[in-house]
């Protein structure tokens, strides 16, 4: 999928900038990002409209929701995650994918289980939710493998991968590991105290919102922003605090889960809220100092990722101090878990793919010899769709939250069918714009069963 959105672009492509241009490559990593764009996020938006009134109600622990939230995170983020990993990993690491040829049988178990688990959480068959949990974990643990052993073979090893992907990474183990046993749990009932005060559940959202999730796009940031717009951060210490910061704050989570402090997850709460205000100072000197004033969707995605990053931290701290209060208390989750998900991940996610698809087309369709240069053509990726899909999802998001906060299951509803017409707007871009060239032949494809 990464090189599916060249087909029709204006801006993202020019022919004839490339004469040694090949045909339109659909490898194995591309499998995973297509089907978190083309079917995953259209997923998530159809699954938001049908449990907008659940949520609005406080019922989000209501079947449909888990279902439609694991549509999110794994049919969703995570799939995009190891798609680009995979795909991006000969051009930024300098090896080739260890044991790729494993790839396409990673991808079936992967997908095969996220599908069990959905329909499993659908049913209320926690059973059947645990067994694809089990297979999400399996295939999760044999990529995190494949990428560890990648990165270590890799020329440039100091500067090829920031510590917070291979911690993100290591998270991923642990919360599909931890996720299996929740759904487990649910039906067999081993360890009745993980249900108590949603102590189980805060473990697994602390592991997969912000160490799998919050770690990835922090590392991402790091490794491919100041690339793809020609400048420095301000201070690499700065990214170091990030990772301690958010560490910190997981750990502090974990304790005041295991010991019912009320104190440890306000430390916990006040540690995240440091890290988001550091990355969204850092985000913000990067943008202000890109090399390119052209149009760029995906500058405008990370400026709403330094929105989130100070919304987020403000909650965080008016929560800690006592100043923001809901009632039930999991209302204020429901919001924060929707912006931090929903905005600020996305966001991250749908920013990145307007530069990763380019960035790969070049890459692998050209013979140009400076891998870092391609990035900082003046041709940028800003299609008129996209402005429709920025402004969807981010009025979606906020229009969700709003009907949360408020119960008012109208507003949650619409924000929902907002973040839908997003989702297919990118899906069309990205997932299936290039379909019709191929088939009438006016664009040559080549399918290939390895990425490097």
């Amino acid at each position: 999928m990464p090189l599916a959105g060249d087909a029709g672009t204006r801006g993202a492509l020019r022919e004839r900038a490339l004469p040694t241009a090949g045909p339109l490559a659909f490898t194995i990593g591309n499998w995973f990002t297509w089907t978190a764009v083309g079917i995953g996020f259209p997923g998530v938006g159809i699954s938001l409209v049908a449990v907008a009134r659940l949520l609005a109600r406080g019922a989000w622990e209501a079947p449909p929701v888990l279902a439609s939230t694991h549509i999110a995170t794994l049919g969703w983020v995570t799939m995009t995650i190891i798609g680009a990993a995979a795909q991006m990993a000969p051009a930024l690491l300098g090896a080739r994918v260890r044991g790729e040829a494993t790839l396409p049988y990673l991808y079936g178990v992967f997908t095969v289980s996220a599908a069990l688990l959905v329909v499993g959480f659908l049913g209320g068959r926690f059973v059947l939710a645990a067994v694809g949990g089990a297979g999400v974990a399996l295939a999760s643990l044999w990529f995190v493998a494949l990428m560890l052993w990648t990165a270590r073979a890799a020329r440039s090893r100091p500067a090829s991968m920031p510590l917070h992907l291979p911690v993100a990474f290591v998270c991923l183990g642990l919360v599909t590991l931890w996720g299996t046993m929740l759904a487990a749990n649910l039906s067999l009932g081993f360890w009745p105290g993980l249900l108590v005060g949603h102590r189980g559940l805060v473990v697994h959202l602390a592991l997969g919102l912000g160490g799998w999730f919050g770690l990835m796009v922090v590392g991402t940031f790091y490794r491919l922003v100041p690339l793809i717009h020609g400048a420095r951060v301000a201070s690499r210490s700065r990214g170091l605090a990030v990772l301690l910061l958010a560490g910190w704050a997981i750990v502090s989570t974990f304790g005041g889960v295991a010991g019912r402090l009320d104190w440890s997850l306000r430390v916990a709460a006040l540690s995240a809220a440091a890290a988001l205000v550091l990355l969204a100072v850092e985000v913000g000197h990067v943008l202000q100092h890109r090399r390119s004033r052209a149009p760029d969707l995906n500058v405008r995605h990370w400026y709403a990722v330094l929105g989130y990053s100070i919304v987020l931290a403000g909650v965080a701290v008016a929560w800690s101090l006592g100043a923001v209060r809901s009632g039930p208390p999991d209302r204020l989750g429901e919001c924060v878990a929707v912006l931090f998900l929903l905005g600020w991940v996305t966001q991250a996610v749908i920013g990145q793919l307007y530069k990763i698809a380019p960035f790969l087309m070049w890459y692998y369709r050209s013979t140009i010899p400076d891998v870092p240069a391609i990035s900082r053509r003046p041709d940028l990726y800003s299609p008129p769709v996209g402005s429709g899909v920025f402004w969807a999802s981010n009025t979606g998001v906020v229009l969700m939250t709003i009907g949360i906060w408020e119960r008012a299951a109208t507003i949650a509803e619409a924000g929902a069918v907002a973040i839908a017409l997003s989702a297919f707007g990118l899906a069309y871009m990205l997932a299936y714009r290039w379909i019709p060239p191929v088939l009438s032949g006016r664009l040559a494809f080549e399918w290939r069963w390895r990425i490097s």
